[in-house]
């Protein structure tokens, strides 16, 4: 019964892995010249330490199998992919550039020299695909040319909710 159970799990997660993948791709069409860059998690398993029960979790979920499903199937479809080094992209600011691990406070990103605030994930990944155009110089992304901005709500507004 267990052997059953375990062989259901692992096809019904690499299902949903192909069709989140195959999801990826499509949405990259809406773009004029899309591309797909990865950051390069290799040795992300290497450097989690949560404690006994968690790690366990972490090391089951299957980051690179994604990578490799979007990757192939992109290459199906004539979009590029790239793999980069992902040290620093969740400290460095978008806007100016400036690397400094204080900004990055849990999900909110604000720089420490240009005071630029956003989603420290959204932040990240502005990061990643400037990366992977820097790699690859004959890619050109036309929507990172101006980055969306967070809006600061009065104190007034919240009062009010």
């Amino acid at each position: 019964m267990h052997d059953t159970l375990e062989g259901r799990e692992e096809r019904f997660v690499r299902d949903r892995l192909h069709k989140v993948s195959r999801h990826i791709v499509e949405w990259s069409h809406q773009f004029e010249n899309p591309c797909i860059v990865f950051e390069d998690l290799k040795e992300m398993r290497d450097s989690i330490d949560y404690g006994t029960r968690m790690n366990r979790r972490l090391h089951h979920l299957p980051f690179r199998a994604l990578q490799y499903y979007t990757s192939y199937k992109a290459a199906f479809e004539g979009v590029p992919t790239a793999w980069i080094d992902p040290e620093y992209t969740s400290q460095q600011c978008p806007m100016c550039g400036h690397t400094e691990r204080a900004n990055r406070n849990k999900k909110r990103f604000k720089c420490c020299s240009c005071q630029h605030q956003d989603h420290a994930d959204r932040s990240a990944s502005v990061n990643i695909a400037v990366k992977g155009i820097g790699k690859h110089q004959d890619w050109n992304v036309p929507a990172l040319n101006s980055l969306p901005q967070v809006r600061k709500i009065s104190t007034e507004r919240r009062s009010l909710s």
